[in-house]
């Protein structure tokens, strides 16, 4: 890919993010449960930040950041946009370029069920994902609002979803050809059935453990699936001192050529809040 074709894409998405155009995902799943916001009051939310670096001497390094969030909330449900953007350059050459954004509508359906739907669009040059567009809608279910659960455990925050998505992935598969994915190449498209769970556990002030789980599978081959799992786990060790121990574990049934099937990552960190 040219560096001019990768500036003019650069442009696209500045424009993408300031016009709140609905652009979704990356070569793994992303966690879209960790974008929800609920207890806003009705009305429109907006935010808008980022950030811009610039070095020069022996070496010139520029850095941008863009992010965006809008939220509109209503007696009949809510609708969100959520759009990041990031570009590196060193020395002129570009090393980090990507985007990504996620429009969702909810609409409570009756007590405990809601219905769905999205559209998602990314591109990450770095792991050769030149485009991929999203569009679905399913049902989910909160299933701590119904009376049954809340006697069962006040504790437990609990919620699934069903639905089905149409998927378009563009790769670039390299000079030889071997990138692409192993059984659609450089372009697949294809309806995929989209699945998840989300199980908030508090037991108390001090112990919190948050787990969101994805699965996600072509209709027509059940051989082709991911899986994403994220865990977190917070201790407050005082009351304002909070220990974190994250855990993603992602895995795709038939990776693009030179990805790996499974990713794990652990992170554990320490957060201190001042007021």
């Amino acid at each position: 890919m040219t560096m001019k074709k990768s500036l003019s894409r650069n442009w696209c998405w500045v424009v993408v993010i300031l016009w709140l155009s609905p652009v979704a995902i990356s070569m793994a799943q992303v966690n879209t449960e960790a974008m929800r916001i609920e207890g806003l009051s009705p009305g429109f939310h907006f935010n808008l930040g980022g950030n811009i670096g610039y070095t020069d001497g022996n070496s010139s390094l520029f850095q941008n950041r863009s992010n965006l969030r809008l939220d509109y909330i209503h007696d009949w449900g809510q609708i969100f946009l959520v759009s990041n953007y990031r570009i590196s350059t060193k020395d002129k050459l570009l090393f980090i370029n990507k985007g990504f954004s996620h429009l969702r509508t909810v609409k409570s359906l009756r007590r405990s069920l809601y219905g769905e739907m999205f559209v998602q669009k990314e591109f990450n040059e770095f792991i050769n994902l030149e485009d991929r567009q999203l569009v679905g809608g399913g049902l989910r279910i909160k299933w701590d609002e119904m009376e049954q659960v809340k006697l069962f455990s006040e504790h437990l925050r609990l919620a699934t979803g069903i639905g089905l998505m149409w998927e378009r992935e563009e790769i670039d598969t390299g000079p030889d050809d071997t990138k692409g994915d192993p059984i659609h190449g450089a372009l697949a498209s294809l309806l995929r059935s989209t699945n998840y769970m989300v199980l908030n556990w508090i037991p108390k002030e001090s112990l919190a453990i948050l787990t969101t789980a994805y699965f996600q599978v072509d209709t027509r081959r059940l051989s082709d699936y991911r899986i994403l799992v994220r865990t977190t786990l917070k201790v407050a060790l005082t009351k304002r001192l909070e220990l974190t121990i994250d855990m993603n574990l992602r895995h795709d049934s038939e990776p693009p050529g030179g990805v790996k099937a499974l990713d794990l990552d652990i992170a554990n960190g320490f957060s201190y809040r001042f007021k």
